[in-house]
């Protein structure tokens, strides 16, 4: 599995294709069940803005969800 960056432009759909245990972070700031099956294919600044959540702690909260310091 290759690594893909962590970053305001990494995709949602991305992330929780290689990462599916990083949903709960996403659940937690607003993202529904129905985003689970069918990731959007937006970037995670994007999702930030739209669920009021700053980027810088959301990286926190799924570098620690996947295992990235």
């Amino acid at each position: 599995m290759t690594t893909i960056p962590l970053t305001g432009e990494t995709r949602v759909c991305d992330l929780l294709s290689r990462h599916p245990q990083a949903f709960a972070i996403f659940e937690s700031h607003g993202m529904c069940a129905e985003c689970k099956a069918a990731p959007p294919p937006v970037p995670l600044q994007q999702f930030c803005a739209r669920h009021g959540v700053p980027l810088d702690q959301l990286l926190a909260e799924l570098a620690a969800a996947i295992g990235r310091r």
